[in-house]
């Protein structure tokens, strides 16, 4: 099995990895995309979930690439002190940002802060444990692979900017759900627009909240 293993060629390598760690999301983005449902809250049981699914999938993930004597540190793996304090004051920053953004979309768009009271993101009573877990997890997954794999096994074969924009284009497959929704937002708030003055308003918030979206983590 290590022999066959590391026998493989780059491409069933990068197939393996890209659809072993994405593939599941990225259907489950896209049917979303195309038959949207009412979103359902995120619950204690979507939060075990995730930890379990992403737990299993990265180390099995890890192992194969450590067979194939992929360096840990090739696809980010390398943590400092120096990196984790930019790191958090950058998640301190876009954090506050977006709370900034939010506040002040709410006050100029009535249909921002409906949207916000009536829909339940979340439910009632989530365990403090598994969301500190699932918020140490979740991000390690996704960006050893999307950032740290896919851009160093594409960066030597096909340059850099390929890599990114493969990148990139994968994170926009498994976050289609959110470009779907953020649309729905902006045709519903034109819709009830009551003046030609406010239109213009809430469509460049959805935009923004679309953009957001599809840059963003999920």
């Amino acid at each position: 099995m290590k022999h066959y293993i590391r026998a493989l060629p780059p491409r069933a390598e990068f197939f393996i990895v890209v659809v072993g760690a994405f593939g599941y999301f990225i259907l489950g983005s896209v049917i979303a995309f195309f038959y949207p449902t009412p979103q359902i809250p995120i619950s204690n049981a979507t939060l075990r979930f995730l930890l379990v699914y992403e737990s299993v999938v990265l180390l099995a993930l890890l192992t194969l690439l450590r067979l194939r004597d992929w360096p840990l540190s090739h696809i980010g793996i390398r943590p400092t002190l120096m990196g984790t304090l930019v790191g958090a004051g950058l998640a301190a920053a876009a954090y506050l940002a977006y709370v900034a953004v939010f506040l002040v979309a709410a006050i100029l768009s009535p249909y921002v802060q409906q949207i916000a009271d009536e829909r339940a993101f979340v439910t009632a009573g989530l365990d403090l444990a598994l969301i500190i877990a699932v918020s140490v997890v979740n991000p390690i997954f996704e960006e050893v692979f999307v950032c740290g794999y896919v851009i160093s096994a594409l960066m030597g074969r096909r340059g850099f900017w390929t890599a990114v924009n493969v990148s990139i284009g994968l994170r926009l497959a498994y976050h289609l759900y959110k470009v779907r929704s953020a649309s729905s937002a902006s045709f519903r708030s034109d819709s009830s627009s009551l003046t030609g003055m406010r239109a213009p308003v809430d469509s460049g918030l959805s935009s923004w909240r679309m953009r957001s979206s599809i840059l963003s983590r999920s």
